[in-house]
């Protein structure tokens, strides 16, 4: 039952993680370059910045899904902590 408390866990933590990551790497593209985020792929970007933009969402979100599996698995020891063998969480 823990790993599905853990991979629930992990789940949600990596929605939230994403979501506000997704938002801070927004608004930081924004402030470097002075355009939006690009959404879909045109000919009018340069490959240099699509570059640049694919590697740093790629960063992101991999740091998101190892924090937020280490984040899960913590959690899910500290309430098998507190409340021993008896969770049924």
């Amino acid at each position: 039952m823990d790993k599905l408390l853990d991979k629930g866990m992990a789940l949600g933590i990596s929605l939230g993680g994403g979501f506000i990551a997704t938002r801070i790497f927004d608004f930081v593209w924004k402030k470097t370059t002075g355009d939006d985020a690009p959404r879909v792929a045109n000919d009018e970007m340069t490959l240099k910045r699509a570059l640049a933009f694919s590697i740093g969402s790629a960063v992101i979100s991999a740091a998101v899904q190892v924090l937020s599996q280490r984040g899960a698995s913590s959690t899910v020891k500290k309430i098998r902590g507190k409340f021993g063998d008896r969770s049924e969480v």
